[in-house]
């Protein structure tokens, strides 16, 4: 099951806003997330490559992602140097830059896949042409434990961290072996009344996975 080349949903569209920086995590690995203001979405390791602070907790500036230590600024999209405060007149080395990842938007989440050269060809297809996206739940147990627990309630794999049933599509995040994050679709638009009792039944279900989860690892 451990795939390192996979994708992964890492948080909702809505969640990855401008002037922001997501930290997230997979397979053990942390990522920085972030979106600039002409929308596009940057995926990554969450470290600078001058000193390894998190660029989590650095500043999204629109354009590029500064570092909270040094003031180091990597550009969106090339994740290429092009600051340091310490030598304001010199151009930083080309080799100077952020170790991108792959990441696209799709089924309303970001996706993000750790191995060189990710093909978004390869993320998974839902076949889901309209869907609501449902609360993603974190769970202190391995994702075989989450996954184990989901079967019993009649989810089904169909694909690798991928689990159907009752009209739900529910995806697994592993974080590393101990922590899980679970991501849900419903298939078709819910509004309203409809879908404050989808969201209800949907909680209701994950905390009572989570809960016996976190249970049976402790």
């Amino acid at each position: 099951m451990e795939n390192n080349r996979g994708w992964f949903p890492v948080a909702r569209v809505e969640e990855v806003v401008p002037r922001h920086v997501v930290q997230a995590q997979i397979l053990g690995q942390e990522v920085a997330v972030w979106r600039d203001d002409a929308g596009q979405v940057n995926a990554w390791e969450n470290r600078c490559p001058h000193r390894g602070v998190r660029l989590s907790i650095g500043i999204n500036d629109g354009k590029e992602l500064r570092c909270q230590y040094h003031g180091w600024r990597y550009a969106s999209g090339s994740g290429q140097c092009t600051y340091i405060p310490a030598h304001p007149g010199q151009k930083p080395a080309n080799v100077i830059k952020t170790k991108p990842y792959g990441v696209t938007e799709r089924y309303g989440f970001v996706w993000v896949n750790l191995g060189e050269d990710a093909d978004v060809a390869e993320v998974p297809a839902l076949g889901l042409n309209a869907f609501t996206t449902l609360r993603s739940i974190y769970v202190a147990a391995p994702a075989a434990a989450v996954t184990g627990r989901l079967e019993g309630q009649g989810f089904a794999p169909a694909g690798d961290y991928t689990l159907e049933g009752n009209g739900t599509t529910l995806l697994i995040q592993p974080m590393d072996g101990g922590q899980t994050i679970v991501h849900g679709l419903a298939a078709g638009e819910a509004e309203g009344a409809e879908r404050l009792a989808l969201l209800r039944r949907h909680n209701e279900l994950l905390t009572e996975v989570r809960d016996a989860a976190e249970r049976e690892a402790a």
